[in-house]
C-alpha cells in the first residue's frame, strides 16, 4: 500500500516539473519573438505541453486492476469471458448493463468491459480466482419476453 502512494507522489512531482518547464518555455517564446509569430509559437508550445502532460497522466494513471488477465472469445452469438477476479467467492459478481459487463470481486475489485453486443448471462463459474462466464446475444424477442 505504501509503495503505490509513493509512486503517485513521484508521478505528481514529474507532472509539476513538466508544467513548470512548459510555463518557462512559453514565456521564453513570448519574450523572444514579439508580435504574432511569438504568440503562435507560444500557443504551439502550450498545446504541445498539454498534449504530453495528458499522455504522461494516462500512462501513469492505469488501474492496478488492469494487470488482471481478461480474455473474450466470440463464436457467433456466444461470447465466452475468462477473467482473473480476486475473491472470496461470496463477493464475486457479474452485472450486465447494455453493452457493458461489470466484474466485481473482493478487495474493491471492479472492472468494466465493453462488449461487442448486448448480451444475457447464460452460465457462470468461479474457481480458484478464475471467472468463466458464457454470454449470449440479446435478441429483440428476448427483450420483450
Amino acid at each position: 500500500m505504501q509503495q503505490s502512494r509513493n509512486q503517485g507522489g513521484f508521478a505528481g512531482f514529474w507532472l509539476l516539473m513538466l508544467l513548470l518547464v512548459a510555463v518557462a518555455a512559453a514565456s521564453f517564446f513570448i519574450r523572444l519573438q514579439p508580435g504574432i509569430l511569438g504568440l503562435v509559437l507560444a500557443a504551439m508550445a502550450v498545446l504541445l505541453t498539454l498534449y504530453w502532460a495528458k499522455a504522461v497522466k494516462n500512462s501513469l494513471g492505469t488501474s492496478a486492476w488492469d494487470d488482471y488477465l481478461l480474455e473474450l472469445r466470440q463464436e457467433g452469438d456466444v461470447l465466452d469471458v475468462t477473467a482473473q477476479v480476486p475473491g472470496p467467492e461470496t463477493k464475486v459478481r457479474v452485472e450486465l448493463f447494455g453493452k457493458k459487463l461489470v466484474l466485481i470481486g473482493g478487495m474493491g475489485f471492479r472492472r468494466t468491459v465493453k462488449l461487442p453486443f448486448e448480451a444475457m448471462l447464460r452460465e457462470i463459474r468461479y474457481v480458484n480466482g478464475i471467472l468463466n462466464a458464457r454470454l449470449v446475444r440479446r435478441t429483440a424477442s428476448a427483450t420483450t419476453g
